[in-house]
């Protein structure tokens, strides 16, 4: 048996021994994976409320300006009372003006349980909301910070 051991050249045993990882090495990457995997999941799961929340305020601002559109060609006419028009696919007065204006009727993507509320007040300046959070002109604080089982998936 050694002799034919010593009859194959070393180049080729060497082929022989080593055709795989070990199980040492394996659980090693594996471990790599997880820790990436744990650190990886809280911040993407962050970045998605926060597109959230930005795509809800640019939707507002789109609202706004077709408010302030419809307000110069003389559609809506700011009158003496205050009164709040949410903004949906079936509607009437004041909010189908709106709609129509609009290419597609956006819906809140961070709260899925309100809609956006227009608030034409008698100067004729236009705030949205979605709820009680005013999205335009300003954004209210407590919007962004809104709790993460509150945002849909």
């Amino acid at each position: 048996m050694l002799n034919i051991l010593e009859q194959i050249p070393k180049n080729k045993t060497n082929k022989f021994k080593r055709k795989g990882f070990t199980l040492i090495e394996l659980i090693i990457v594996i471990a790599i994976i997880g820790i990436l995997a744990v650190i990886a999941v809280p911040k993407f799961s962050g970045i998605l409320k926060d597109a959230k929340v930005k795509a809800d305020i640019s939707s507002a601002k789109v609202i706004a300006d077709a408010t302030y559109a419809q307000i110069v060609k003389g559609e809506i006419i700011p009158g003496t009372d205050v009164t709040p028009v949410e903004i949906k696919d079936s509607t009437t007065g004041v909010s189908k003006t709106i709609t129509d204006y609009l290419q597609k009727v956006p819906t809140p993507k961070a709260i899925s349980t309100a809609n956006f509320t227009v608030v034409i007040n008698t100067t004729g300046d236009v705030s949205v909301k979605v709820g009680e959070n005013e999205l335009y002109p300003t954004t209210s604080s407590g919007y962004p910070t809104i709790k993460l089982k509150d945002v849909i998936d």
